[in-house]
């Protein structure tokens, strides 16, 4: 959801009278997708995953960028499907199939390692959407920040880069409040395996 922001602002040129709508909609669509990391439930994640999903699509229908606008219908196909916490067999083959249609799709639009980063954090959102547990779902959208913060990286996408750095944020914050962090500084800190050996 954050990749191809910037990769396609010359375009901007060639649609004076869309750039309102343009704007709007990636400011609309980056406050969705900061919004997912910050709630707490399964089903509430996705759904503003879809809604920021929904509006970047539109943003890059109005850009031209075309592999980022499937990429984000792949992804509203899957959180369609996983908004189910136990979907059928047919929603869960129809989850699969996203995978390799997007590994089409960057191979149809190759352009080297942002193409092999972008496909990447795709499949690694994807195992994050398919996860029923919240914590081990942030753990892999963190991955896939990571990942898609590579290909912003090398794109020069200043604001793609913001909205990983959100993101990651949020999820981070997420994973702190689930007790995560707290609970590996417990078990690995020196004062913890003191006491540990005291009570044995």
């Amino acid at each position: 959801m954050t990749v191809f922001l910037l990769d396609y602002l010359p375009t901007l040129s060639a649609f004076p009278a869309t750039i309102p709508t343009v704007a709007m909609t990636g400011i609309a669509g980056l406050s969705a997708a900061t919004l997912s990391t910050l709630l707490g439930g399964r089903r509430a994640i996705l759904l503003a995953q879809a809604a920021a999903s929904s509006l970047f699509l539109l943003h890059f229908l109005l850009l031209g960028a075309q592999t980022g606008m499937m990429m984000c219908g792949l992804g509203l196909i899957q959180m369609a499907v996983r908004v189910r916490r136990q979907p059928s067999r047919t929603l869960g083959l129809l989850y699969g199939l996203t995978v390799p249609a997007a590994l089409a799709v960057a191979v149809l639009s190759w352009q080297g390692p942002m193409s092999a980063l972008s496909a990447t954090g795709f499949m690694l959102a994807t195992l994050g959407r398919w996860q029923t547990a919240v914590g081990r779902m942030r753990v892999f959208f963190v991955m896939a920040t990571v990942v898609g913060a590579g290909h912003n990286l090398l794109a020069g996408s200043v604001f793609g880069l913001v909205s990983d750095a959100m993101g990651l944020g949020g999820h981070c914050v997420g994973l702190w409040r689930a007790g995560m962090f707290r609970g590996l500084i417990g078990r690995h800190s020196p004062a913890a395996r003191g006491l540990s050996k005291a009570s044995a």
